[in-house]
């Protein structure tokens, strides 16, 4: 799947997280137990934006693009890769 800033990204039901001291970010599903996911970086970031509230792809990378003074579209292409894998965990749902 190719993901665009008008794709707006949620929050699976029965995800919990938790952010490490160094930005880390941990994650598991609530019927899976014995497995977790370790997100870092600026796909930690993402992640946090996205687990607050329904969040449109473009505003997220805007604001990541600002903060590290990058180009949007570098921050979107280095983003497709973990957005497909996140989405493919069913960590969360774009539309």
């Amino acid at each position: 799947m190719n993901f665009t800033a008008e794709s707006i990204l949620t929050m699976n039901e029965g995800i919990v997280f938790r952010t490490n001291k160094d930005g880390t970010v941990v994650v598991m599903k609530m019927n899976d137990d014995e497995v977790f996911y370790k997100i870092d970086g600026v796909a930690a970031e993402m992640f946090q934006k996205i687990s607050t509230n329904e969040m449109n792809l473009g505003k997220i990378v805007e604001d990541l693009a600002k903060e590290y003074s990058v180009p949007t579209s570098k921050i979107m292409e280095d983003a497709q890769p973990f957005l497909s894998r996140a989405t493919s965990l069913e960590l969360m749902s774009v539309r």
